[in-house]
């Protein structure tokens, strides 16, 4: 499974928008990981088809940057999303 990070614009439908971009080319959105502040967040997350993410990330003009976890990613190497989730509570390690 590949993880990709995706930095969106902070307005109003810009997840909606990413989201519904994925179902159009039927890509599912099999695990989802986002931390908000203010107006800056960050946006983990593994899709049913990693070429077509590609694919419709590029079409939507979205920059991202992809992990694989047989690499060793750790959200904890994500500071912005660790620390959102440390925030709330939520452990990471």
């Amino acid at each position: 499974m590949i993880w990709f990070t995706v930095q969106l614009s902070d307005k109003p439908g810009s997840l909606a928008k990413m989201a519904a971009g994925l179902g159009e080319r039927g890509i599912n959105i099999s695990a989802i990981v986002g931390i908000a502040e203010d107006t800056e967040g960050a946006l983990m997350l593994a899709t049913s088809d990693a070429d077509g993410t590609r694919a419709a990330f590029r079409g939507m003009g979205l920059a991202f940057e992809e992990h694989d976890p047989e690499e060793g990613l750790e959200i904890a190497d994500h500071p912005r999303v660790a620390q959102g989730l440390a925030d709330r509570g939520l452990g990471v390690g």
